[in-house]
């Protein structure tokens, strides 16, 4: 590595963690203080804000980190463009791409490092924090919220799906069981509704089918005692891990299962390339940062706080709204989850086809 590659990454480096400290502090102030009274009124401990707060330290990371490198960029080419230090690497035969490499390849290992934390860190985080929050600030049981499209192998190894599952009543919408033998399906039971009576689960209005090699026998209830389902209301919650939650591979075997049992995984899939999606805007916001930085206006403090905020805010607004329209059906999982990144890459090849280079 070159002496200017080492300085342009130390460089880098240093303006990250000053912006990324400075946001988790900021973050955790401002979350802090919204929550205050909250915290007072439920009597939270010393200990219990601190571990809420610790908790949620990765979520913070996870949000803040894009921003944090769009910054760093912004500062470290913005400086060197300020001291003339850009236009001698220019003079002296080297292009954008030559002089912004030791950036792109740190836009490239924080967007592995994104993945990885989405992976194997914040779904853990997040579940604890919930239940730091709701369990013991609030003195709540974990059953308390109601869950949708709840998809789980029961101890008799059949497949449970429910629509709806409010814990509260103890009471399912849209039940649907399948009993497989290999590949085979035997048995399903449908029911609109399900209410667990303290020892077993009472069906109502819903059919039980039966297939064997002489055809389908069909058979309608208005109500049904189902003592023969296994599952209980503590097991069905239990096993949920709610889909925010999940890393990839949770959401993988969630899908899978819910196709099998029938279900529609739209919302699963849209979520399983968002998952994959944002993590890459740490490497996209790096180009654009650099392109952006380099141009012939001087990128000074003010304005590059005020770049990473409209370029930031608007990528996140642009994910959300993609996200959204995905989980209501309106448009493809893949167009829903990158449908921000591949704006936002465009942007960037357009301006970078235009760049002093």
């Amino acid at each position: 590595m070159r002496i200017h590659e080492r300085l342009i990454l130390g460089t880098f480096l240093r303006y990250l963690m000053q912006t990324l400290v400075g946001a988790i502090v900021l973050f955790t102030l401002v979350d802090l203080f919204d929550h205050l009274g909250n915290l007072l009124d439920n009597h939270a401990t010393l200990m219990q804000t601190v571990r809420y707060y610790v908790y949620k330290g990765p979520w913070i990371i996870d949000q803040v980190l894009p921003i944090a490198t769009l910054m760093a960029t912004l500062f470290t080419v913005g400086t060197m463009a300020r001291y003339l230090e850009l236009g001698a690497l220019f003079a002296s035969g080297l292009s954008l791409a030559r002089i912004g490499r030791p950036l792109l390849v740190a836009g490239l290992v924080l967007t592995l490092f994104a993945l990885g934390w989405r992976e194997y860190v914040l779904p853990e985080a997040n579940v604890r924090k919930w239940r730091v929050w709701e369990v013991e600030i609030h003195d709540q049981s974990e059953t308390l919220r109601p869950t949708r499209k709840i998809a789980v192998t029961g101890p008799d190894g059949r497949l449970y799906y429910a629509e709806k599952y409010d814990p509260n009543r103890q009471e399912i919408s849209g039940l649907r069981v399948l009993s497989r033998q290999d590949a085979e399906v035997q048995e399903r039971i449908d029911a609109a509704r399900a209410e667990w009576d303290g020892s077993c689960w009472i069906l109502h209005d819903g059919t039980h089918r039966a297939f064997t090699d002489q055809g389908e026998r069909l058979t309608r209830f208005d109500v049904r005692r189902a003592s023969d389902l296994s599952i209980t209301p503590d097991g069905l919650y239990h096993t949920r891990v709610r889909q925010e939650n999940m890393n990839i591979r949770q959401l993988l075997r969630h899908r899978d299962l819910v196709r099998q049992i029938g279900g529609d995984p739209t919302g699963i899939d849209v979520d399983i390339q968002f998952q994959l999606a944002f993590p890459l805007v740490n490497l996209i916001v790096v180009a654009l940062g650099l392109v952006l930085a380099s141009g012939p206006r001087k990128t000074t403090i003010a304005s590059g706080f005020g770049l990473t905020l409209l370029i930031g805010f608007g990528y996140y607004l642009l994910m959300m709204f993609g996200r959204s329209l995905g989980h209501s059906g309106l448009l493809p999982p893949v167009v829903a989850g990158w449908a921000g990144n591949g704006l936002y890459a465009l942007m960037t090849w357009a301006l970078w086809a235009h760049a002093r280079r």
